[in-house]
């Protein structure tokens, strides 16, 4: 296995204010003394997204490369067969993916995959199961697809279980349909919630389709790329890109609206004002913003003790800034935020990041480099 320097534990600089409003004060830097090691674990071409099975093997999807397995204690993946054809084309491509809570009983999992052409396409969940010598998707079903767009750009795409056996979506706005994250009517910047055969639940805040989509359960977002469920608090955690800064890290409510693009901390690529407003009645403030960005991808939330003064804080991928590519720790107590900390600063464009069943963090590079498990420093 490839064995990396060792990576001390950076602390980031103080958060430069939106350029388009006055920022409220900004999340402290937190730090730690702990540090890690980096053991390249499998290699990959552009990983999304990444499960866990029982049996301690990796399940990742490659954004052109599909379904990918790499079994514990190996760094060559097999192809996993029998999803279909995906639209690859810039952000699209194969993207997140989940195993069923019930997985031993099932063998279901599922995935978020861009499907059509670059004249209309969007984001379509299927799931399958995965056969007995895990090289295949059996039964694959179609339960949901998004709204169609004409770009291929924002798509969300993460998949988290919560503890009813609901399963969250995310759909990003599509980049160029932003006015339309305001409209629940539609899919486009919206977090969802349907059954695990694609049907709606009853208690889904617009269930009855009069005012809203029935799958919706929130909206006024730009691109999550980020989605983690505690299973203990109940709490469902999510990461979204904000434009020229305004990356933010929310907690997601029902009917909730999380103001894009009405009110941002962020500016458009071109240096133009997107909204003069950061926040507006009746919508929800982030839990932390990044000005300048991060562009935040992947969340997870450490449960086990392998890392000293890490258990129970957040960790999000964080693919460029001018501070260098980072892992964020983001340092919780009592569920509120109370500082931040950059972790592998510079080192990697980071996609996702996961708990295994050994209690060790693994990160997913963007680009060609592979998937990676952080091992403690004594």
């Amino acid at each position: 296995m490839t064995m990396l320097p060792r990576l001390a534990a950076a602390a980031l600089p103080a958060l430069m204010i939106a350029a388009c409003s006055p920022a409220p004060e900004q999340t402290p830097t937190s730090v730690s003394e702990t540090t890690v090691t980096l053991e390249k674990i499998a290699d990959a071409e552009q990983p999304w997204g990444m499960a866990f099975l029982p049996d301690g093997s990796l399940l990742f999807t490659e954004k052109s490369g599909g379904l990918k397995r790499v079994s514990a204690g190996e760094t060559a993946a097999s192809p996993v067969t029998g999803l279909p054809p995906a639209f690859t084309d810039s952000q699209a491509g194969y993207l997140g993916l989940a195993i069923d809570p019930d997985f031993a009983n099932t063998r279901l999992v599922y995935v978020a995959l861009s499907s059509g052409t670059q004249a209309e396409n969007s984001t379509l969940i299927v799931r399958g199961r995965l056969s007995e010598d895990a090289s295949s998707l059996e039964g694959i079903e179609e339960i949901f697809r998004g709204d169609a767009r004409d770009t291929p750009l924002h798509y969300g795409s993460r998949l988290v279980f919560a503890n009813d056996g609901t399963l969250f979506i995310t759909i990003g706005e599509g980049y160029k349909y932003m006015e339309l994250a305001q409209d629940p009517k539609t899919t486009h910047g919206k977090v969802l919630r349907i059954n695990p055969d694609g049907s709606i639940p009853d208690d889904n805040p617009f269930a009855d389709g009069t005012t809203g989509n029935p799958a919706v359960w929130s909206f006024g977002h730009r691109n999550p790329q980020g989605l983690y469920y505690d299973k203990v608090s109940g709490t469902l955690w999510e990461t979204e890109h904000g434009p020229k800064g305004g990356d933010e890290l929310n907690i997601i409510t029902k009917g909730t609206n999380y103001g894009w693009p009405k009110i941002t901390y962020g500016i458009d690529y071109n240096g133009k004002i997107i909204s003069d407003k950061t926040e507006a009645d009746g919508m929800a403030q982030p839990e932390l913003y990044w000005v300048p960005s991060i562009a935040p991808s992947g969340l997870t939330m450490l449960t086990s003790d392998v890392y000293p003064g890490w258990k129970g804080d957040l960790f999000a991928g964080g693919m460029n800034g001018p501070n260098g590519l980072v892992l964020v720790r983001i340092d919780l107590q009592d569920g509120k935020v109370i500082g931040k900390e950059d972790l592998l600063k510079g080192q990697y464009s980071i996609r996702d990041v996961v708990q295994g069943p050994d209690g060790h963090l693994y990160i997913a590079t963007k680009d060609f480099d592979g998937i990676f498990k952080l091992v403690p420093n004594e």
